[in-house]
């Protein structure tokens, strides 16, 4: 007759111990990215049906919340736009044309996201990005500046010339650069608005699905390694008899 006992190697216990609760760890941070994503869509669908808020008053001017569609008035500082570098659209490379707008009674300007253009064969030629009316009024919606996981030494400087390439939008590189002061976000130029180009705005790596598909991985490995140290901890050996204890 045989029976069971469970005695898990030492190796197997110090294995669990560690993994368990990271495989866990990492299953809630997920869950937690996926519901902080949910809430960012919603702020978008919210946002979005708003009417324009007046950018160029004090009230726009105190900070808009993300996503919320403004109405700005100014004029195009032309002479002086960016090329937001590695902007990758339908497969290609390209740049962000970052046009700032001096607001119409104000001595504040704002990044305009003009949209995106494809980069030359020669990357050392720049694009011609010509304005046909600097004095206008328009629609967008405010979003933050794009953040980056790994910043070089150096890339927030803007490249010598106009247009100026720069591989890290930093608000005061750029006020250096410009000689004024900017708003510390850009807006996206909306659809239907002259001056601009490809503009396809969603928002970046703003998926809960695929977040809590990563949760569910991360838990799933969680329950095998569970699963396996269980298995592997129970021994089968022999039972002894009691007549032949005597």
């Amino acid at each position: 007759m045989r029976h069971y006992s469970f005695k898990p190697a030492g190796v197997a216990v110090v294995g669990i111990a560690l993994a368990l609760p990271l495989f866990c760890l990492f299953g809630a941070w997920q869950l937690n990215r996926a519901a902080e994503k949910r809430a960012l869509l919603a702020q978008l669908a919210s946002q979005s049906v708003e009417p324009p808020l007046r950018l160029d008053s004090p009230a726009g001017q105190a900070g808009p919340p993300r996503y919320r569609r403004v109405a700005l008035k100014g004029e195009y500082d032309a002479g002086h736009q960016f090329l937001l570098d590695n902007q990758i659209h339908g497969g290609k490379a390209g740049y962000h044309v970052l046009t700032p707008l001096r607001l119409a009674g104000s001595d504040l300007g704002v990044l305009v996201n003009r949209g995106w253009i494809p980069a030359g064969a020669d990357r050392r030629r720049l694009p011609e990005l010509p304005i046909r009316t600097l004095a206008v009024e328009l629609t967008g919606m405010v979003e933050r500046f794009p953040a980056v996981g790994w910043k070089l030494k150096g890339a927030e400087i803007p490249a010598p010339g106009w247009p100026a390439m720069v591989q890290v939008v930093e608000r005061q590189a750029l006020e250096r650069r410009l000689g004024y002061r900017l708003l510390p976000y850009q807006v996206l130029l909306d659809q239907g608005e002259a001056e601009g180009f490809v503009r396809d705005w969603k928002p970046a790596n703003v998926d809960p699905d695929q977040s809590t598909g990563y949760a569910i991985q991360w838990f799933s490995f969680a329950a095998i390694a569970l699963g396996l140290f269980l298995r592997h901890g129970f021994r089968m050996g022999a039972a002894q008899d009691p007549d032949l204890s005597r």
